[in-house]
């Protein structure tokens, strides 16, 4: 494997990291405008990269059927996890722990259709799991907005880890360009129904707002999610849907400086340095 490779990881791994922290800037919006402005500008940079670079517009039949299923999960994913950091505004930790569970789904996924799982990737998931739930562990709570915040992350990461199954399938025949971008599009299709359903406002946002929208649009999105699905023709999904765990570690890190009364005490810090080490296990596992 290349350090390119392993670059990109890291890279996409940082990115997505800044999702949280912008959408704090962001808390006086609703949580499915936040995630349909992403999606679409994310979908919008995409296509307009396409044409101008004449890259091959279409999916085939076959892929673009799953590619419809991983975008109306991913449009589902972003709403709810939105909807969790609405919930938990100062603790972005239970939020992005419980929304990064994707690799634990998927690997009970890939399980359950057969796929042969190497030792290693379990042993790295497990001591990821435990370093992410020491973080979360000072913090644990049954109570009102706490707890309703946890279980919409928990289906959020459900959801993810299906969009990680669909990607491996579509990308042994597709590229990632062309991949991202119809997902990002019905991914924006799909939160736009549920606009429409909730009656929930689109369009209220100031000039200030604009750039945040656009910083989520490109950094999480395009640099973040779009290189994800590059890297699954390199690693299985499981692997890949690791990578959003080192998330809570760097996001918290980044708001204790950004913003006051952050919370970053030694559970946070301990938690951390275990799950960087379960990555660095998951990610020597290569695709078979």
């Amino acid at each position: 494997m290349s350090f390119g490779i392993y670059f990109l990881l890291l890279s996409s791994m940082v990115a997505v990291s800044t999702s949280p922290l912008i959408a704090r800037y962001l808390n006086h919006l609703d949580p499915i405008a936040i995630s349909f402005w992403r999606m679409f500008i994310g979908a919008f940079i995409l296509h307009l990269y396409s044409l101008f670079y004449k890259k091959k517009t279409f999916l085939s039949k076959k892929n673009n059927i799953k590619t419809i299923y991983a975008g109306i999960l991913l449009g589902l994913h972003f709403s709810l996890f939105y909807g969790a950091i609405a919930l938990l505004p100062n603790n972005i930790v239970n939020a992005t722990v419980f929304g990064t569970l994707a690799p634990l789904f998927a690997l009970m996924i890939e399980i359950y259709f057969g796929r042969k799982i190497r030792v290693s990737l379990i042993i790295g998931l497990v001591i990821v799991l435990i370093g992410s739930f020491t973080m979360f562990i000072s913090d644990f709570s049954f109570d009102s907005d706490l707890t309703k915040g946890n279980i919409l992350a928990i289906l959020c990461s459900i959801c993810f880890a299906f969009v990680f199954i669909f990607s491996d399938q579509v990308r042994k025949s597709e590229s990632s360009l062309n991949f991202s971008k119809f997902l990002f599009t019905y991914a924006t299709i799909t939160i736009l129904m549920i606009a429409f359903l909730l009656q929930t406002p689109l369009l209220q946002y100031s000039l200030n707002d604009f750039w945040f929208l656009l910083f989520l649009g490109i950094v999480p999105t395009i640099i973040g999610h779009s290189v994800f699905y590059y890297l699954v023709k390199y690693f299985p999904p499981t692997v890949v849907a690791s990578i959003p765990l080192g998330e809570p570690f760097i996001a918290s890190i980044i708001a204790y400086f950004l913003f006051p009364g952050q919370i970053l005490n030694q559970f946070i810090i301990i938690g951390g340095f275990i799950t960087l080490t379960g990555l660095f296990i998951i990610i020597q596992t290569k695709k078979t």
